[in-house]
């Protein structure tokens, strides 16, 4: 009966030896890979969203440049902010409105104090 015993003892660490490699390989061929390419499916995805943001974001770009080249938007500017006219136009700068002073008391000891807060 001993030599049963160990045959059948032999054959559980062979089975279990067995068990184990299976596992390993199923881990070091499934499991890692497929975590990995999880991984890189979800870089991938956040890096094409990057992508449709830049291209959506040169679009606007674009856009804004071809504006900019446009004879309107230059002569609309050259009015705008730098006060030029076209040939036979007047321009009539228009000055805001006078402020009444703050209304600080007499002997007020700090004069530049009305024209600091844009009152005259």
């Amino acid at each position: 009966m001993a030599p049963q015993g160990k045959i059948k003892a032999r054959r559980r660490a062979v089975a279990g030896l067995v068990v184990t490699v299976l596992l390993v390989a199923v881990l070091l061929f499934a499991v890692f890979p497929t975590r990995s390419w999880l991984a890189q499916r979800k870089e991938t995805a956040a890096a094409e969203q990057e992508l449709a943001d830049l291209k959506a974001e040169r679009a606007t770009t674009n856009a804004a440049q071809d504006k900019l080249k446009t004879d309107e938007y230059i002569e609309q500017t050259a009015k705008d902010d730098f006060g030029y006219v076209n040939p036979g136009e007047e321009l009539y700068p228009i000055l805001p409105a006078a402020t009444d002073p703050i209304g600080l008391p007499e002997g007020w000891p700090f004069t530049g104090v009305e024209r600091v807060f844009g009152a005259r």
